[in-house]
């Protein structure tokens, strides 16, 4: 026998094997969904289909040094939702007021990562107009939550459409804050009652 033979075992072709015609499977409920915390990946599961959900993190991990615009948009979204959590939570309007400021600051360096897309350029420009025509008045509990909301959104999906970004600058407007740029006929007026 030479070295590349190879030795397959000998089946018995004569035994007959039965197998019990029953299956059985773990139950699923109709919804139910996993978190692989390590990973970073949910698993949601309706009926016999499955999604897998990655979180955005993960998704766009930045390697060290990264310079890329998604990787710092990102990072400022945190930021942001961060300092808006902060502000639902605080008891004191002063507090609260701080950390919409630090959100505040962070617009400019967002509305630098404008080109990830159209919809996250809208809101961008949208919140920027809001704080400007606000003429720093803090804004309310139901103001900060719905910044909240569309941000944690923009976080999650930071290439919307345009058409998604509209609609969240509508969703400011129905909570009171005025996301278009004023006139040249109201900055006259306020610079003239300035004076």
């Amino acid at each position: 026998m030479n070295d590349t033979a190879i030795n397959i075992p000998q089946k018995r072709i004569h035994e007959i094997v039965r197998q019990s015609e029953e299956t059985t499977t773990l139950p699923i409920s109709s919804d139910e969904s996993t978190f692989a915390a390590a990973s970073g990946i949910s698993f949601d599961t309706v009926g016999a289909t499955a999604r897998a959900s990655i979180d955005i993190d993960r998704l766009y991990e930045a390697a060290p040094g990264s310079t890329s615009q998604m990787i710092r948009a990102l990072e400022l979204l945190k930021q942001s939702i961060d300092s808006l959590s902060e502000a639902r939570k605080s008891e004191s309007p002063m507090d609260s007021d701080r950390n919409v400021q630090n959100v505040q600051l962070a617009l400019p360096k967002l509305f630098a990562c404008r080109s990830i897309g159209d919809g996250f350029g809208v809101i961008i420009n949208s919140l920027h107009f809001a704080f400007a025509n606000l003429q720093g008045t803090p804004l309310t509990s139901e103001q900060v939550s719905a910044v909240w909301r569309i941000l944690r959104e923009l976080r999650t999906r930071p290439a919307m459409s345009l058409e998604q970004g509209v609609l969240h600058a509508e969703e400011l407007e129905n909570c009171g804050l005025e996301v278009d740029p004023c006139d040249l006929g109201d900055l006259l007026e306020r610079s003239e009652s300035a004076e």
